[in-house]
């Protein structure tokens, strides 16, 4: 069985396109959404005894909601699911956006926040988005590449 990785993004063209370059390596089975209640009954679906355990999905690919505050954003809905037990890691998490703001970022790389493994730009995710998912899907390397993302975020700041 492939690893199964959802994507989600108000922005079809932006699924679309992802799914597709992740369909090219022959690795992964994507699942498509293009809001939020079908990404959330996805990731429901694919819990494990009932939210207890970690969940079934290997990466969720996901944006911001410009229509929503930070913390109503799935990425922070599903961090206070996963909170809930004590048997279930972090499901891992690549942020795709195109809203550059530094608070935002600062939020999805913070380990104790949202936890996110790569931040990504749209006009750029291209080149990177098969080699990211392939680091962390098989590499497990979900929370060095988040540690290693927060570490230069902090560094940006401080230059």
């Amino acid at each position: 069985m492939k690893p199964v990785v959802l994507v989600y993004d108000l922005n079809n063209e932006l699924v679309d396109e992802c799914s597709t370059l992740i369909g090219h390596t022959g690795l992964y089975t994507t699942i498509n959404t293009y809001n939020e209640a079908n990404a959330t009954e996805v990731i429901r679906q694919y819990d494990r005894f009932f939210g207890l355990f970690t969940n079934r999905l290997s990466c969720l690919i996901i944006g911001w909601n410009p229509y929503k505050k930070p913390r109503e954003q799935l990425l922070f809905k599903l961090r206070n699911r996963e909170k809930r037990s004590p048997l279930r890691a972090a499901t891992p998490v690549i942020m795709i956006t195109e809203d550059h703001r530094h608070d935002l970022k600062q939020r999805a790389l913070d380990p104790t926040d949202g936890y996110v493994a790569a931040y990504l730009q749209s006009d750029d995710y291209q080149k990177l988005i098969a080699d990211t998912l392939h680091k962390i899907v098989f590499g497990s390397r979900a929370h060095e590449m988040n540690s290693i993302a927060y570490a230069q975020l902090q560094q940006e700041f401080v230059d």
